[in-house]
């Protein structure tokens, strides 16, 4: 227990010492609004030692996902401290935060952004949104799947597989703040992009691996999807050109068209099954960070694969890449 007393506390510290100053949407947005990361910390602490001493109950998933990551992550040979898995995998399911995300409106970039409790409605996220929508800012209230504070926060509803994609992406990033990469994290867009495509890839791979065994949960967790319809809406395909077509009606000048052809297809993503709210700058901005996501325009999922696919194991690939601390020291490693 004062192992992860000390852990949280050395997280935060990073983390805060880290993190850009938002200080805008928090003068904007009322406090009640604001997710707490300490006090969910002190939560976190309560429940665990309850969980520890059995005063309180675990969900067997939660500890039967947790024991396949660490299983993975020592058959990978991720433990870098005297055999030991650092930082340790907890995360907690449920409660997971929004997150206010703004772009400006003439181009697609990730800006200033917050996080904000889960319980808001629907009347609430609008009204938020038009408080921080201006002539030059657009911006997007999402559901996130989950966040590495310590433990991580994930949201609730996730498949098995779902489960351990997201604590082992959230896992890499509580690995990463200890070194310049996730230090790095909000430095530069770019180095935002690289840390979350990174963390999307090393999630695969381990589940990739851990796939090739046999386990008690295995087709559950390893079951392949059916061939795609072609027949069938392809959002990857759709997303894409939407990107593409967007970022040129921007770098015209012509805000209002691309504003229209995303609100457009938002119409039609929705009839075919595909629900999304809200589609603008600021739902690209988002989810374009993912250099494995149709939002995206950057080239750093395929640069990132072909780089770790270069090393003979995954721990060596890692133990190189979190060193870099800017884009040109990521393009010197690329070359």
């Amino acid at each position: 227990m004062i192992r992860f007393l000390i852990l949280i506390l050395a997280i935060q510290i990073i983390i805060f010492g880290c993190k850009p100053d938002n200080s805008d949407l928090n003068e904007i947005i009322d406090d009640r609004f604001h997710f707490s990361i300490f006090k969910y910390e002190v939560n976190s602490i309560i429940d665990l030692f309850f969980e520890r001493y059995r005063l309180k109950k675990t969900e067997p998933k939660k500890n039967q996902i947790k024991k396949l990551l660490i299983e993975e992550l020592y058959d990978q040979e991720m433990d870098y401290f005297f055999d030991i898995i650092f930082p340790s995998p907890e995360f907690n399911v449920g409660s997971s935060p929004k997150l206010l995300v703004t772009s400006p409106r003439n181009k697609i970039e990730r800006k200033e952004e917050l996080l904000l409790v889960p319980s808001i409605d629907i009347e609430t996220i609008e009204e938020l949104e038009g408080s921080i929508d201006s002539d030059e800012l657009s911006s997007v209230i999402i559901n996130i799947g989950g966040i590495a504070a310590y433990p991580s926060i994930i949201a609730e509803g996730k498949s098995s597989r779902e489960l351990f994609l997201t604590i082992s992406h959230e896992w890499l990033h509580q690995y990463l703040i200890f070194h310049p990469l996730g230090r790095s994290y909000f430095s530069t867009k770019e180095m935002k992009e690289i840390n979350e495509t990174l963390a999307n890839i090393f999630s695969k791979k381990l589940l990739k691996s851990l796939c090739e065994k046999d386990f008690e949960i295995k087709n559950e967790m390893c079951s392949v999807s059916p061939l795609k319809d072609e027949n069938k809406f392809d959002y990857r395909e759709f997303m894409k050109k939407l990107r593409i077509n967007v970022d040129q009606l921007l770098s015209e000048g012509k805000i209002n068209n691309a504003e229209k052809l995303m609100n457009e297809s938002t119409l039609i993503l929705n009839n075919n099954g595909i629900k999304i709210r809200k589609i603008n700058q600021a739902w690209f901005a988002f989810n374009g960070t993912y250099g494995d996501s149709p939002s995206s325009i950057s080239n750093f999922n395929d640069e990132l694969t072909n780089l770790i696919d270069s090393y003979g194991t995954l721990k060596d690939a890692i133990n190189d890449i979190k060193n870099i601390s800017s884009l040109d020291e990521y393009k010197d490693m690329i070359k």
